[in-house]
This record gives structure tokens, C-alpha cells and sequence, in this order.
């Protein structure tokens, strides 16, 4: 038996909001109001963005809460713009709209057949590469590496998983990721040994 779930969806299918467990009506109006205000704020964004298509930064905040939202071709469509007309990181976004491009292939490409597999991992490792080569200064450019080296486990793909966890568990500035690196690094050996 599971936990009582409520999810907001808007009309086009986004997920805006999932709330878990039990509410009374006056705990559950507060959620209820926090959904409404969320979507009021993406319409607002949209809105803005209709008038400024050009406009990199809100490319990039629509592209991220697509993406958030589980709706891949939307938030795809607005980074592609978003990194077309940033090419220089103005907005500050474009790291974490690669940070989380890779995250959302790298969670589809567990699910998926054998073929979207291959391909949602090699979109994953690139945009974790970009990040990693090309913003070495940004706040997720650790998380980044981490997720670089699970996305690698995943696939099975233990020697590179390794590396890039080994550098990271040694050279990490972040004792959090650190010690993440470290524990993660200690199960893809005992799997890559198990393999053999």
C-alpha cells in the first residue's frame, strides 16, 4: 500500500506540483495555493517571453521548469534558444540548464529500450561535459562530475566511472560531493570487480 499522492498538472500535461501524504482542507489550501501561484508565475514567464523571444535568460528559466516538469521536447526547445543566444553565460543559467539536461537524460536512459538508451546516455555525458569544460567556475560544476561518473556506472561503463570519481573524491572542494564521490566510488569498484 503507498502514500495518498495529490499532483498538479496543467493543460498541457507539466507537473507543477506533487504533494505526498494526508492533508486536512486547512493544511492541504496552503499547497493548493503555492500549485496556483507556481503556475501564475510560468504563465507570467511565457507571457514575457512571447513578447521577448529573444530574450536568453527567459529562454533559459522556461527551459528549466520544462525540464522540471517532465516535459523533455519543451525544455529541449528553449535551451537550444537559450544557448544560442547566450553564448558568453550572460544569464548565469546556461550551466545549470546543462546540468539539468544531463540529469533528465540520465534518468530516462534507465528505462529506456537499448537504442533511447545509447542515446539519452551519450546527450547526458555530453552536456555534463560541456559543463565540465566549459564552466569550471559554476556552482553545479561539482555536482556535475558526480553525476558525470554515475551516469557512466549506469552503463556500465565502470573504468570511466572510476576516473572521473577517483579526481573528484580527491580534488572536490565541497566535503559533501567529496564524501558523495567517495561512497559512490567504493560501489562502482565492488560492481566493475564483480564483473569481472
Amino acid at each position: 500500500m503507498g502514500y495518498p499522492a495529490v499532483l498538479f498538472v496543467s493543460p498541457d500535461g507539466g507537473l507543477i506540483k506533487y504533494h505526498t501524504g494526508y492533508a486536512t482542507p486547512d493544511q492541504f489550501a496552503p499547497v493548493m495555493e503555492d500549485a496556483l501561484k507556481t503556475e501564475s508565475e510560468f504563465q507570467e514567464k511565457l507571457e514575457k517571453l512571447e513578447a521577448k523571444p529573444d530574450d536568453a535568460k527567459l529562454n533559459a528559466e522556461v527551459a528549466l521548469i520544462y525540464l522540471e516538469r517532465k516535459q523533455l521536447e519543451k525544455g529541449v526547445l528553449f535551451s537550444e534558444k537559450a544557448f544560442e543566444r547566450d553564448p558568453k553565460n550572460r544569464s548565469k543559467l546556461i550551466p545549470k540548464l546543462h546540468n539539468q539536461l544531463g540529469l533528465t537524460y540520465g534518468t530516462l536512459l534507465e528505462t529506456a529500450d537499448s537504442e533511447k538508451s545509447e542515446a539519452y546516455f551519450e546527450k547526458s555525458v555530453s552536456h555534463f561535459k560541456v559543463l565540465i569544460d566549459k564552466y569550471p567556475n559554476s556552482d553545479v560544476y561539482e555536482p556535475a562530475q558526480y553525476y558525470l561518473g554515475v551516469t557512466y556506472a549506469i552503463k556500465e561503463h565502470y573504468e570511466d566511472s572510476i576516473a572521473v570519481l577517483e579526481k573528484l573524491s580527491h580534488h572536490a572542494k565541497d566535503a559533501n560531493i567529496r564524501q558523495s564521490a567517495e561512497a559512490m566510488l567504493e560501489r562502482v569498484k565492488d560492481l566493475a570487480n564483480a564483473d569481472k
